[in-house]
């Protein structure tokens, strides 16, 4: 998987927390082979659009999608 588009790090990544998983920075970063930098701020602007959230250090999709009418961003 060396060779993967970001759009496909983007799906993967996706994939992956969807299944149920959580994961750590480190974790996404180590199954996407991108530094945990670069992860960080993938979770962060997949965030915006896909129901995760950073529980303690494990990213994971929410149990309901949040709204800014809750007061909390998603």
């Amino acid at each position: 998987m060396l060779d993967m588009l970001p759009t496909e790090r983007i799906g993967r990544a996706t994939w992956l927390l969807a299944q149920g998983r959580s994961m750590t920075v480190r974790e996404v970063a180590d199954a996407l082979e991108i530094t945990p930098r670069g992860a960080r701020a993938m979770l962060e602007r997949l965030s915006r659009v896909v129901p995760l959230v950073d529980d303690g250090g494990l990213w994971r999709v929410a149990s309901e999608e949040r709204t800014a009418n809750d007061g909390e961003v998603a």
